[in-house]
């Protein structure tokens, strides 16, 4: 992922705020009135910082959390550690060696049953949505394309880099471009360097808004549909918010507020599936 880190520390300063001990159960937690949410930084459409303010579907989703449990939210945005790994450690359970606290609750977590396993200082829990990657193009179906003719557009060391890279023994690899942002990927196809890009869905439904371009999984020769789910976290002695925030968030899921969230985004929403 990719973070402006300088300009999101600017512009974000004066709601880092750390209160000098964190909340042992919710009850504490109601009794200071704060919840404290990691959200990645600079990670559109679900966070990020547009003229002064942070925005985003994760964003609006701890708001709207914050406000049926009687809490104000203020927000820990968190720069990718080299795995998600790091990232729930810095968050979650034990903070960055620079500082900096954790936060109760994190948002836009890889729902995965290894993962939680293998971090059992953090409670994994609520799946509120379902990614995918994505082909996008302007007309021709991917399933239509001629090895070795195509140009294709990824962000470089992604998921969908990695994924084409060791599709069908490698034989797409010379098709890839590579480019350091899925901004650059998306800009890549619309002036016509490249025939497509390939990425998660979300983010090209939000970088592609507004063009002529056909995205979705067309059935390409040797490649699955790849998908999964994506959930929230906070530290295993604080189960007791997490039950509260999965009865927020199904009714937030019940009412469409959810789904209207992703829509504002100019993001399809897809729910995970029931757990």
């Amino acid at each position: 992922m990719r973070r402006r880190q300088l300009l999101a520390a600017l512009l974000l300063a004066p709601l880092l705020a750390l209160p000098a001990a964190r909340a042992a159960n919710l009850d504490d937690l109601k009794a200071g009135g704060v919840l404290r949410v990691a959200v990645y930084r600079d990670f559109p459409p679900f966070s990020f910082v547009h003229d002064g303010e942070l925005g985003g579907i994760d964003v609006e989703l701890a708001r709207a959390i914050g406000k049926k449990l009687g809490l104000t939210v203020n927000f820990m945005p968190l720069t990718p550690a080299d795995d998600v790994d790091g990232d729930l450690r810095n968050a979650v359970w034990k903070g960055h060696y620079l500082g900096g606290g954790t936060a109760d609750l994190m948002l836009h977590v890889p729902f995965d049953a290894e993962l939680a396993r293998r971090n059992d200082n953090a409670f994994l829990f609520g799946a509120y949505y379902r990614e995918q990657l994505a082909w996008a193009g302007s007309s021709v179906p991917a399933s239509s394309w001629q090895i070795g003719t195509e140009k294709i557009a990824v962000e470089n060391d992604s998921l969908a880099d990695l994924y084409l890279s060791a599709l069908q023994a490698g034989r797409l690899r010379g098709q890839l471009q590579h480019y350091p942002t899925p901004a650059a990927a998306s800009a890549a196809l619309q002036d016509g360097r490249a025939t497509a890009t390939f990425g998660t869905q979300s983010e090209l439904e939000w970088l592609l808004r507004g063009g002529q371009w056909q995205l979705g999984q067309p059935q390409t020769p040797g490649l699955r549909k790849a998908s999964w789910e994506v959930g929230m976290a906070t530290k295993e002695s604080l189960r007791d918010l997490a039950w509260a925030v999965s009865d927020a968030l199904a009714e937030l899921r019940a009412s469409g507020q959810l789904a209207a969230m992703f829509q504002r985004y100019h993001t399809s929403y897809r729910p995970p599936d029931e757990h």
